[in-house]
């Protein structure tokens, strides 16, 4: 009699376990999307040209309840496009730090490199995102959600084709769903007599492939991945 009063007792254990779980895992994100365009798409086969970089990452989350948050996004950007900081002055990160957006972009007017927007939990809250160079290996981005009511800092590290971006907060409830950003064509100096850009890329192929990858603070990891064709200049017509 005691070993069946024990055998229900565990069984409902794993019972409650189980339901816990169940309940604890309804907010996980479900999908991810990834859209990145480089303009224009017309460039060179072998020499690099300025483009833009507009990118939009899109999360999709069941509920936002309880929701983990991002901790980190990796991306992996094609072989044929490279960021060039060039002459351009680092931030202090003190400068932006907590800072609302009007006030960050002041203190750094010289070092913005792109802006965009942000919305969390599918646009209940919107902000602004602005990119800074911290550096030639460094971005902050700098988001201010809800008029300063929230600011989120977010370092990225750019070591090869490798863009790492770290540092988001961990804020269960309030998650963050879509970045449509886009990093300027603005020129960062000469080089060779070359006029060098921000973001620069080269038609070498047929197209331009960039990845990601989003790991959650309860180690749950979402991937989505874009492709988008380009166009040689100067080639032969036959």
């Amino acid at each position: 009699m005691r070993n069946r009063k024990y055998l229900i007792g565990v069984l409902a254990g794993v019972v409650g376990v189980l339901a816990f779980s169940g309940v604890a895992s309804a907010a996980n994100p479900t999908g991810q999307t990834l859209q990145t365009t480089l303009s224009p798409a017309k460039q060179d086969a072998k020499k690099f040209g300025g483009v833009s970089l507009h990118n939009i990452i899109a999360t999709t989350y069941p509920d936002f309840v309880n929701s983990p948050s991002p901790q980190q996004t990796v991306f992996s950007i094609d072989p044929n496009v490279k960021f060039v900081n060039g002459n351009l002055p680092a931030c202090p990160l003190g400068n932006i730090q907590g800072r609302p957006t009007a006030t960050a972009r002041a203190g750094c007017a010289q070092s913005i490199t792109g802006q965009g927007t942000v919305q969390a939990n599918n646009g209940a809250i919107n902000g602004v995102v602005t990119f800074f160079t911290g550096g030639p290996k460094t971005i902050y981005v700098h988001t201010d959600l809800a008029n300063g009511a929230l600011i989120i800092p977010i370092t990225g590290t750019i070591s090869g084709r490798t863009l790492t971006f770290t540092g988001i907060p961990n804020t269960p409830g309030t998650s963050l769903t879509n970045f449509d950003t886009t990093f300027n064509k603005i020129g960062t100096g000469k080089k060779k007599g070359e006029k060098q850009f921000y973001v620069m890329a080269r038609c070498k192929k047929k197209s331009w492939s960039t990845s990601e990858t989003t790991t959650f603070y309860n180690g749950q990891q979402l991937s989505a991945s874009s492709s988008q064709k380009c166009k040689k200049k100067g080639g032969k017509k036959k």
